[in-house]
C-alpha cells in the first residue's frame, strides 16, 4: 500500500486507516510526503533579495510541512520502525504515480479533502488527478474513517469495471460487513422507457442481473451481507445518496476506457463522485478489455 499525506486533518483518516490495515496483516507499507513549492515573490527592488526571500520561506514551510507528516505517522503507527517516510519535493500527482510504480504498490491511499469551486479552477484536487493518471486503485479516505470500514456502496451498470469494483470493494470490508450493489438508471433512459412501454420489462432484466451478481457476490464472500438496490436517477447522486442515509463508509466505482470527447459528453461517475463525496471514495482503473 502506498500512503500519500501532507500530514494534514483531512489525511488523518487515511493514515488511520493504512495503519490499521497494516496491523491486520494486510502487507507491507510506504509512505509518501510530497513538498510542492510555492514562492511567494517579495517586492524588492533587488530581484536576487526577493528570490532569497522566498526560497528561505520556502525552507520555513518545507521543514513544517515535513515535520507536521512525521508526527501523524507517529501517532497513527504508534513509532513502528518498518514504516518509513519518503520525502520528495515537487508535483504531488506526478511524485505519487512514480512512486506507487516504483513500489509496485496494489493501492494508493490517500485523504479525502472537501474542494471548493476555486479548488477546481487551481487544479487542486490531488486525488481526482491521481485517479487519471495511475493504473491501480485509489482510496480517497474520508477524515471520520480510521478503521476498517463495514459498510461499502459500489454503483453497479454491469460492466467489467463495475464488476471489479464490487470485489476490490468487498475485500477491503471485515467481516460481518455489508456490501450493497446498486444500479441507478438515468432519467433519460426512464422517459424513453416509459414512452417504449418496456420499463416492465427492464426492471425485470435488472432485478434478475442484480441477484445474479448478489448471489455470485454471497458465495465468494460467505463472511459478508449483500444487499442489492435500484434507484432511479444519475448514478453518482444516486449511490452518494444512498450512501449518506445508509451512513456507509465509502463507496466504490469503475472507471471506463473513453475517449475525450465520449468523456466531455457523458462526463464521468468516478470525477462526480470524488468532488461531491463526503464519505470514502475507492476507485478502480479501467482494465485492458474496457
Amino acid at each position: 500500500m502506498l500512503l500519500a499525506t501532507d500530514g494534514s486533518a483531512s489525511a488523518d483518516g487515511a493514515a488511520g486507516l493504512v495503519a490499521e490495515l497494516h496491523r491486520r496483516g494486510a502487507g507491507a507499507v510506504h509512505v509518501l510526503a510530497v513538498f510542492e513549492p510555492a514562492p511567494v515573490p517579495v517586492p524588492s527592488a533587488d530581484p536576487s533579495l526577493a528570490a532569497m526571500t522566498s526560497m528561505a520561506g520556502d525552507q520555513t514551510l518545507r521543514d513544517e510541512f515535513f515535520a507536521r507528516v512525521e508526527r501523524q505517522v507517529e501517532r497513527c503507527f504508534a513509532g513502528d520502525a518498518s514504516v518509513q517516510v519518503e520525502r520528495v519535493e515537487g508535483s504531488p500527482v506526478r511524485a505519487i504515480v512514480d512512486s506507487a510504480t516504483r513500489c509496485s504498490a496494489d493501492l494508493i491511499i490517500t485523504g479525502l479533502r472537501v474542494h471548493s469551486l476555486i479548488d477546481r479552477f487551481v487544479g487542486d484536487e490531488t486525488a481526482l488527478r491521481v485517479t487519471r493518471a495511475t493504473d491501480r486503485p485509489v482510496f480517497a479516505v474520508s477524515p471520520s474513517l480510521t478503521q476498517l470500514p463495514r459498510h461499502a456502496v459500489v454503483g453497479i451498470d454491469f460492466s467489467k469495471a463495475s464488476m471489479r469494483a464490487a470485489v476490490a470493494a468487498a475485500g477491503m470490508l471485515g467481516d460481518g460487513g455489508t456490501l450493497t450493489l446498486l444500479h441507478a438508471r438515468p432519467r433519460l433512459d426512464m422517459a424513453a422507457a416509459s414512452d417504449d412501454g418496456i420499463d416492465v420489462a427492464y426492471a425485470s432484466g435488472v432485478t434478475a442481473a442484480l441477484d445474479g451478481m448478489r448471489g455470485s457476490m454471497a458465495a465468494s464472500h460467505p463472511r459478508l451481507t449483500i444487499e442489492a438496490e435500484r434507484r432511479d436517477g444519475e448514478a453518482a447522486e444516486s449511490v452518494l445518496t444512498y450512501a449518506v442515509a445508509a451512513k456507509a463508509d465509502f463507496v466504490a466505482v469503475g472507471r471506463h476506457r473513453r475517449s475525450a470527447i465520449a468523456h466531455a459528453v457523458l462526463g464521468s461517475v468516478a470525477t462526480s463522485l470524488l468532488r461531491k463525496a463526503r464519505v470514502s471514495v475507492l476507485v478502480l482503473p479501467p482494465g485492458n478489455n474496457d
